[in-house]
């Protein structure tokens, strides 16, 4: 499904009827955060899962700042494939030099309609929270006969 122009019908539908906000708004939330240099706990724990971010909140804020430096994010598609309560969030952002760069989050909220959307996983170029893999790069093998 694609909620390119229907995202905003979408948010003021939501906030007309009472219900928490979107997960559209919450994913580009992650962008606004990024610019700030030492978001608060309650900053982080209103946009991401609360016991993920306190885990990991170094390496959070690590993954965040490598999203400071994009600009005009925008929202292209959402899926909910597992349910009403589960959402994936496809962006793209502009690069310095120009370009694009596209990003994929993960949200999730509780069983009611009214509970927050918060991130659980985000993923783009050269940055994934929480990491799920192992990364490549310079390690050491040794081969014996």
């Amino acid at each position: 499904m694609r909620w390119g122009l229907a995202l905003p019908a979408l948010a003021l539908t939501l906030t007309a009827c009472g219900t928490a906000e979107d997960p559209a708004a919450v994913s580009l939330r992650l962008f606004e955060l990024a610019r700030i240099d030492e978001p608060s706990d309650e900053q982080l724990g209103t946009t991401f899962d609360p016991a993920l971010a306190a885990d990991g909140r170094a390496a959070l804020l690590d993954a965040l700042s490598t999203l400071a430096h994009l600009s005009s994010p925008q929202v292209v598609d959402l899926h909910q494939p597992a349910g009403p309560d589960d959402a994936f969030a496809d962006l793209v952002a502009e690069l310095r030099g120009g370009g694009t760069a596209h990003f994929t989050v993960r949200l999730r909220r509780g069983g009611d309609e009214t509970d927050p959307w918060r991130v659980i996983w985000f993923q783009g170029p050269g940055v994934e929270w929480p990491a799920t893999r192992s990364k490549r790069g310079a390690g050491l093998t040794t081969w014996t006969d």
